[in-house]
């Protein structure tokens, strides 16, 4: 039994093998500190440059929602006036056609009116003169004598079409 099983001999020890240098058991926790600062700073930079990059978008579709609002405001001015220049051009129209059926009116009731009036002057002319052959009184005749002239004078004149437009209706009843 002994054979198997034999110890060392001790005249003949062994050196053993230069074992590897340890390191300080205080190193392996500053390099996981320091990788993490170095993590938490990488991380806070990715997360500063997304944050900026949201506020930057939120602020370029708040500039782009203001500036929409605007266009639509001026849109819908443009389009209120568009239908005022509608409603006036067509309101325009409209008075434009009243004022020429007026005017139309008027014509014609003017010359409905003109031919009245000469046919009452024609009466009272006529009247006049019937009136002066009966009365007796010379300063009276003399007086009608004369605006019966003046109103020959006019209605030639409104009659006839003036050749000389210088000479005055008044210029025939001063040869008289």
């Amino acid at each position: 039994m002994s054979d198997e099983f034999q110890f060392p001999e001790p005249e003949r020890e062994q050196t053993p093998a230069p074992l590897p240098r340890q390191r300080s058991p205080l190193v392996l926790p500053w390099m996981v500190a320091g990788l993490a600062v170095v993590a938490l700073g990488v991380v806070s930079a990715y997360a500063k440059k997304l944050i900026d990059d949201q506020a930057a978008r939120a602020y370029q579709a708040m500039r782009m929602a203001d500036e929409y609002v605007s266009r639509a405001k001026k849109l819908e001015d443009d389009q209120k006036d568009a239908r005022r220049q509608a409603i006036n051009s067509s309101e325009k129209t409209d008075e434009l056609r009243a004022a020429k059926t007026r005017l139309n009116e008027q014509a014609t009731d003017k010359d409905a009116a003109l031919t009245h009036l000469k046919d009452r002057h024609r009466q009272l002319v006529t009247d006049l003169r019937s009136a002066v052959r009966s009365s007796k009184g010379k300063a009276l005749t003399k007086r009608i004598d004369r605006i019966l002239a003046r109103d020959a004078a006019v209605e030639r004149a409104e009659s006839a079409p003036q050749a000389l437009t210088s000479q005055s209706p008044d210029a025939g009843i001063r040869r008289r």
